[in-house]
């Protein structure tokens, strides 16, 4: 009987700026049904396709805006990205709207609407605030997303451990925070030794979602 492969090794290295586009199809698959977007956007479109490609041009131009200053982790694993990471180093600062313009947001009000960009705007500096002003000299994770068809292999943690955690700490960097806005994901940052700060829920036409923050300190 023949031996039993042993699982691929995942490698970590900073993304290059021709991936960007195969990321954002990444997160848009894994963050397609992720309250901090459909509350917003979803119902704007009839057609769940055309939201997919929506969130996914988003996406595109967020990596764009930031992955100008910051760092863009990704985690390979048999010659494909299976995770990303997006961290938002302290010492830099982050876009302003003409980053997101000249990144491709031009094009986002002609789509949706203003008044849900701008909705989303007020909501994406309401649900991370406390993170930055509380915590100024930590990285802050903008976003995780592992692809869908490699999940429950613990690529989340892995990147998180294996990646995230040392990359931070050779820059110099001594803490992380980050939000969420569902529970499986409070549960997964908890397990990965992260500890919860601040609840503040957030809320739209009636529509309120969950909005939790965390911290995590390199030095303990």
């Amino acid at each position: 009987m023949s031996k039993r492969s042993q699982p691929s090794t995942v490698t970590y290295r900073l993304a290059e700026r021709d991936e960007l586009g195969s990321i954002a199809d990444l997160a848009a698959a894994s963050f397609a049904d992720y309250p901090f977007f459909t509350f917003v956007f979803r119902d704007a479109f009839s057609d769940e396709s055309d939201y997919l490609k929506f969130i996914r041009s988003l996406l595109l131009m967020y990596f764009r805006a930031i992955a100008r200053r910051n760092d863009c982790l990704v985690g390979v694993l048999d010659g494909s990205i299976v995770s990303v990471a997006l961290m938002q180093n302290p010492t830099n600062k982050r876009p302003g709207l003409l980053n997101y313009i000249v990144s491709g947001g031009w094009r986002i009000p002609w789509r949706v609407g203003l008044k849900r960009v701008l909705d989303f705007r007020r909501i994406s500096d309401d649900t991370d605030r406390d993170c930055f002003t509380r915590y100024p000299q930590a990285w802050y994770v903008e976003l995780l997303a592992v692809q869908n068809n490699h999940r429950g292999q613990r690529l989340g943690s892995r990147m998180i451990q294996d990646c995230m955690i040392p990359y931070v700490r050779r820059k110099g960097g001594n803490a992380i925070t980050l939000i969420t806005n569902t529970e499986p994901n409070r549960r997964f940052y908890t397990s990965n030794g992260f500890t919860e700060f601040l609840s503040q829920p957030v809320e739209r036409n009636g529509i309120t979602v969950g909005n939790w923050s965390y911290y995590m300190d390199l030095d303990d």
